[in-house]
């Protein structure tokens, strides 16, 4: 009779990627928050639930990325356990989006090789190659995004481009590559509402800073943004940024990061090596 393989439930999809590609068949690997989706709203259906019931591993990203698995007994907060000085956004709060800072996904790879690794001694040789072939391309990409990035006008001066997106979810990325994040809305993901007089504030700051383009989270942006693109002149990037998991059709961490770095750099006056950064992706997928 053959041995039932593991279970395992990933609450995100960055959580959910690393994990596939690390234990591959040697266990079940059951993605709570699929491409496209915010971890922040998931609302648990009853076959989630039976998931979460029958799963020997419980993975979250943890830093309340999704409400609604924080705290949940016998869940490990990845993201907090392997980054506990994730940049803070608050006096209360630290940033959950830790995997745009490809030296911070290395850390998720490395705790979860760890753990991981308990549960599937069997499989452990094929994960120690599994995990080294992962943690080249993250360490890679990092070496990549600030390639792309320093192609951005005054980057190379010293001067720190202002990256202004809709809420507060790329100081990683910001603090990693020496971009000023700028947060035009509320700091709720759900907030799409300026009141006047932040508004008025918040176009003389774009004025000054000299801001090139913003960059919503979601298409159609939120009615604030387009609303600060035609008071202050500047222009929306055409896509949209990916900032609580993995993007719709590219379901990977290194996809996703490339197309983010990608439209900020060239947004900002930048360039961006697409073909270099297909090897990277085509690498990732090939670990097996």
């Amino acid at each position: 009779m053959a041995r039932q393989r593991p279970s395992i439930v990933a609450g995100d999809g960055v959580l959910c990627d690393l994990t596939q590609r690390l234990v591959q068949s040697a266990a079940d690997v059951h993605c709570l928050v699929p491409p496209g989706e915010d971890p922040h709203n998931l609302r648990l259906t009853p076959q989630q639930k039976r998931q979460l019931g029958q799963a020997q591993v419980v993975l979250i990203n943890g830093y309340n990325l999704t409400p609604s698995l924080q705290g949940l007994a016998g869940s490990k907060a990845v993201a907090e356990l392997a980054v506990p000085d994730s940049p803070k956004l608050g006096a209360q709060s630290a940033d959950p989006h830790i995997w745009h800072d490809p030296a911070q996904s290395r850390a998720l790879v490395r705790w979860l090789h760890r753990d991981l690794g308990a549960l599937l001694p069997a499989e452990a040789r094929a994960m120690d190659g599994r995990a080294k072939a992962m943690e080249s391309v993250l360490a890679d990409l990092d070496t990549w995004n600030r390639h792309q990035l320093a192609t951005i006008p005054g980057k190379a001066a010293g001067q720190k481009p202002v990256l202004a997106s809709s809420h507060r979810a790329f100081i990683s990325l910001a603090r990693a590559y020496g971009l000023q994040e700028l947060a035009l809305l509320d700091g709720s993901s759900g907030s799409h509402v300026l009141r006047p007089e932040g508004l008025d504030a918040t176009l003389k700051q774009l004025r000054r800073l000299g801001v090139r383009q913003l960059f919503s989270e979601e298409i159609p942006p939120p009615k604030a943004l387009l609303r600060l693109s035609a008071l202050s002149g500047i222009p929306i990037a055409p896509a949209a940024l990916v900032a609580d998991g993995l993007a719709p059709g590219q379901p990977s961490l290194p996809a996703t990061a490339i197309a983010n770095t990608c439209l900020i750099s060239e947004g900002l006056g930048g360039r961006c090596d697409r073909e270099s950064g297909q090897a990277l992706q085509t690498r990732w997928q090939a670990i097996r």
